[in-house]
């Protein structure tokens, strides 16, 4: 169980602090189950979930996995399994996402990438759920890495950008 005041990831919600746990007294929970109250950490709201929920939650990488990631970025493989069918892929992407893993997650963004560079000599491009996923694959990397690295969102694309070209 995470503690109260704990950053954690949450589904595809993203970085949000634990504000609550346990028993809450909120109409419509279950009095007999053990619930968080989450604070989303970049747009407001609050969100309940149950502690045994499906969504995926974890804790928020640290410095140190974030620093020993950052290196292996120009060698991650594409994703190879993606399903050919569109909606077998759509489903495929959800679980990318929703699982919240971020090596898998960047894996993901340089297989659209790839195949968005191939498919522009040819003047096509990604499918719009392909596009829709990419873009919030990069959302919640760019929210965690942020997070951990205590920049904005959209400064983590150049922060990322010149660790590669160092």
């Amino acid at each position: 169980m995470f503690s109260v005041g704990e950053y954690i990831v949450y589904g595809v919600e993203g970085v949000c602090r634990v504000e609550e746990a346990g028993r809450l007294k909120v109409a419509g929970l279950d009095k007999n189950r053990d619930y968080y109250r989450l604070r989303p950490y970049y747009r407001g709201g609050t969100i309940y979930t149950p502690v045994d929920g499906k969504a995926v939650m974890r804790p928020v990488l640290t410095r140190a996995q974030l620093d020993g990631l950052l290196p292996r970025l120009q060698k991650l493989a594409p994703l190879d399994d993606i399903p050919a069918g569109s909606r077998e892929a759509g489903e495929y992407y959800r679980a990318v996402l929703s699982g919240h893993d971020c090596e898998t997650l960047l894996r993901l963004c340089r297989t659209l990438h790839d195949k968005q560079t191939a498919l522009s000599t040819s003047r096509r491009s990604v499918s719009s759920t392909e596009l829709r996923s990419w873009k919030l694959a990069e959302e919640l990397l760019c929210g965690e890495f942020g997070f951990i690295l205590g920049l904005a969102p959209n400064e983590v694309k150049d922060y990322l950008q010149k660790q590669l070209d160092a």
